[in-house]
């Protein structure tokens, strides 16, 4: 079992490959819009590659979310057993994997037309065109996320990580060779080529673990159905996370030109922070949730609680950071070449909004895996359609009044309403003796409101003294204003997040 300590060096070391990897994803982005800005044709390429990332954020974050918790499970009894079962799962999936991508092909046509009700003619006819050529990167996605979930399992972080560095180096490359001569089209390459790199950078680790491809299943279809009975539920919850996204573009090409990219690049701003600074706890912390759910009930709740107080903690500061200065951070990232000042506007009016839910975006992925890790999968399941449905109507009523920024606002209220939910399932469930470790977390997240609130209201008050510098230092002072004031706030309010960090340190 890790200690904290090897858990907090686990993340850092992940932190730092996956800031690197979000910066360079960060660059592909500018990269992108420089080129292509926030225009017709940026619109087309977002929702071409719509359908591909559905089917594999689907199917792979259901497989690796669903495989780490029988891989652990099986190798605790037999580790030769559970390489095994992975290599019959993992071909199993490539199997499907490959039907689905050649369904697609067929359908094609149907399915533009369904995510992209708003498009003319030419934009479908193009639309479908890059999905054909972004398709087959279903089947490297379903590769990718199997290695990462068997990595992730026996605690090698640092390829899986990578795996972002790879593919947004591969993109950023077929762009600036392939935009030019071949337009959009190059684009739509590189993501397929990006896609083969994240397996690629995986292989060398994975060969060691003796998974191998399997082309008979019938000797091992009882086990097949036994899984999939396990993992329905996990890929109907990730289908329905990814059906935010579709409703969220579909509402978007019903309003005016540029509106599904400016909600794009709002959204990948968004994901900055949490895939640079919370993504990487939530990445190291599962594997060690799963374990302590085999061991018993108590010690899952403890860990848990422990881990969503930290996520909290972190998340504050940011929020506030891309509160106060959304404008500056969007034409930092995004404002050159085709991307001019009304589509920084754009992007904003959805940053904003994105901005002010952020914790729960981190929060609905962390109990989501907490909940897997118990094996009540159902419940994850229901929660994500639950969200699915609310993020439906409230985009539809909230873009007619507020744009682009109210279909955010209504991915952020799901957001909130369903990591609400998985929160008080947990604490409902649990015994009433059991329900002390619950208290702390409800004066925690007391404190970093008052905390963040005094903060907020200073930074506002402060922020039109720096808008005279230029951008790079009047985020420098605002960072540093925010971080400062909310190191000081954590200390003074005694916040235990901080104090076990403290304590972490002076251990070494």
């Amino acid at each position: 079992m890790p200690t904290l300590s090897h858990v907090i060096k686990s993340v850092g070391l992940v932190t730092i490959i996956a800031a690197i990897g979000k910066v360079l994803g960060f660059g592909r982005e500018s990269i992108i819009a420089a080129y292509f800005g926030a225009s017709s044709m940026a619109d087309v390429f977002f929702v071409a590659s719509l359908i591909p990332t559905i089917l594999f954020t689907a199917l792979g974050s259901g497989l690796q979310a669903g495989v780490i918790p029988i891989y652990l499970e099986k190798k605790a009894d037999n580790p030769l057993k559970a390489d095994e079962f992975i290599s019959v799962l993992g071909s199993f999936f490539m199997l499907l994997a490959g039907v689905m991508t050649i369904a697609c092909m067929i359908f094609i046509k149907p399915l533009v037309m369904l995510t992209a009700p708003g498009f003319s003619d030419s934009e479908l006819a193009l639309t479908e065109s890059l999905t054909r050529i972004m398709l087959p990167s279903l089947l490297f996605f379903t590769l990718s996320y199997m290695a990462t979930g068997v990595l992730n399992a026996n605690k090698r972080f640092i390829l899986p990580a990578l795996t972002s560095t790879a593919q947004n180096t591969v993109i950023i490359a077929a762009t600036v060779l392939f935009a030019a001569p071949f337009g959009i089209e190059g684009l739509a390459w590189g993501f397929v080529f990006g896609a083969a790199s994240q397996f690629l950078i995986q292989y060398p680790s994975l060969k060691k673990y003796g998974i191998r491809p399997i082309v008979s299943f019938l000797p091992h279809k009882r086990q097949i159905v036994q899984t999939l009975f396990t993992f329905y539920p996990i890929i109907i919850a990730a289908l329905a996370i990814q059906l935010n996204s579709v409703v969220d573009r579909i509402i978007a090409t019903s309003l005016e030109t540029g509106s599904v990219s400016a909600l794009n690049y709002a959204n990948r701003l968004l994901w900055l922070p949490l895939s640079i600074v919370l993504t990487p706890l939530i990445t190291v912390l599962y594997p060690s949730i799963v374990e302590r759910a085999l061991i018993g009930y108590q010690s899952f709740l403890n860990l848990t609680l422990k881990g969503l107080k930290s996520l909290l903690f972190l998340a504050i500061p940011f929020m506030v950071v891309m509160l106060i200065s959304g404008n500056s951070l969007i034409t930092l990232a995004f404002q050159r070449g085709a991307f001019d000042a009304s589509a920084t506007e754009m992007t904003y009016r959805a940053f904003i909004f994105y901005s002010a839910c952020l914790p729960f975006f981190a929060l609905r992925d962390y109990l989501m895996n907490a909940f897997y890790a118990l094996k009540k999968t159902k419940v994850a399941m229901y929660s994500c359609l639950i969200a699915v449905l609310l993020n439906v109507l409230l985009s539809w009523v909230l873009s007619r009044y507020l744009g682009v920024g109210g279909i955010a606002l209504a991915s952020g209220i799901s957001m909130l309403l369903q990591s609400l939910y998985l929160f008080s399932y947990l604490w409902l469930k649990t015994e009433r003796t059991d329900k002390a470790a619950f208290r702390d977390v409800f004066q925690e997240s007391s404190k970093l409101a008052i905390i963040g609130t005094i903060i907020y209201g200073i930074a506002l008050w402060i922020h039109p003294l720096t808008l005279t510098l230029p951008i790079i230092m009047e985020l420098v002072l605002i960072s540093l204003l925010v971080f400062g004031l909310y190191l000081a706030l954590s200390i003074l309010f005694k916040v235990s997040s901080l104090q076990a960090m403290k304590r972490i340190r002076s251990s070494k």
